[in-house]
């Protein structure tokens, strides 16, 4: 007898083929012919679960954050050092060529695409910038950033720094590991906390 496949499960795929898509051939050669295909559909079948193209991006770009979302929120409940679970959480942003997790790439894709097709930035649904926002909040709570910073401008080069981080993985796939990542970050972590990060 067949699987069953609920509802959210197969609209969850299709969001999955859709990432692959857009990693291997860019989001301007999306359609929903070819994610069709690539999800082992036929195109009726792909519109019962998506009435529209735009209905089926969207619904990538939110499965993307909330991925994101739910792994962050894990790290947080892990019994770790608050340090330690900082750089973690950062380190759920920057997919490397050791891992095979594809939602950090697709964040940004789909930041970049919003900015070509000049869509109005929501930074509200930026979820790596909440993130970030977050752990500034953390650091001040704990009283863990030095004197003096800017927490704004720190936020603003810690987005920077991760979307940078993230870009290089898609330029350059094989040049840098979850080791060579977490050192940066560590390293960045060292130059706004007070204390040593370690790594």
């Amino acid at each position: 007898m067949p699987k069953l496949i609920d509802l959210t499960e197969r609209k969850q795929l299709i969001a999955q083929a859709t990432w692959k898509i857009m990693l291997q051939q860019g989001i301007e050669d999306i359609s929903v012919r070819n994610i069709a295909k690539e999800a082992g559909l036929s195109l009726g079948a792909l519109r019962y679960y998506f009435s529209s193209q735009e209905e089926l991006m969207l619904f990538a770009e939110a499965l993307a954050f909330d991925r994101l979302t739910d792994k962050t929120s894990e790290i947080f409940q892990e019994e770790l050092s608050p340090l330690e679970k900082i750089i973690n959480v950062l380190m759920v942003f920057l997919p490397s060529k050791d891992e095979l997790e594809t939602e950090a790439k697709v964040r940004l894709i789909f930041k970049l695409h919003g900015a070509h097709k000049k869509k109005e930035y929501r930074e509200q649904q930026d979820v790596a910038l909440q993130a970030i926002k977050n752990i500034m909040s953390n650091l001040i709570l704990l009283n863990l950033l030095k004197k003096g910073l800017d927490v704004p401008l720190e936020t603003d080069r810690l987005i920077n720094l991760l979307d940078g981080m993230v870009l290089d993985t898609i330029v350059r796939p094989d040049h840098s590991t979850k080791e060579q990542q977490r050192k940066m970050v560590v390293y960045h972590l060292n130059t706004i906390c007070k204390e040593d990060v370690g790594g």
